[in-house]
């Protein structure tokens, strides 16, 4: 069962800076998971992300501004152009390996 803890105040304000991001947004910890997450109070579901850092900073900001919607193009871009440096890749390992088997 998910515990979540709504995050209100927090060291660095992260909790009501999310909001220049979104007014909507607000940040809970996964006691279950033990991670940080942003939901959206006007969405169903309301989970938007889990945040990658152990800890609230401004790098909580940052990702969720990289994450808005409206950068999905941007975003997929990216994921695309890793998806091909990661198949280069495996295919030069492989093709390096069957050259060593082969013994050429």
């Amino acid at each position: 069962m998910q515990k979540l803890f709504e995050i209100k105040d927090d060291l660095f304000d992260i909790s009501a800076r999310i909001k220049s991001v979104d007014e909507d947004y607000k940040i809970y910890f996964n006691g279950d998971t033990r991670r940080y997450e942003l939901h959206n109070a006007k969405k169903y579901p309301a989970f938007q992300l889990a945040l990658p850092f152990p800890s609230l900073d401004k790098r909580a900001i940052d990702y969720a501004l990289k994450s808005q919607v409206k950068n999905k193009e941007r975003i997929l871009a990216e994921i695309e152009r890793h998806n091909r440096a990661v198949e280069r890749e495996h295919r030069r390992r492989l093709f390096e390996k069957a050259m060593a088997e082969s013994g050429l």
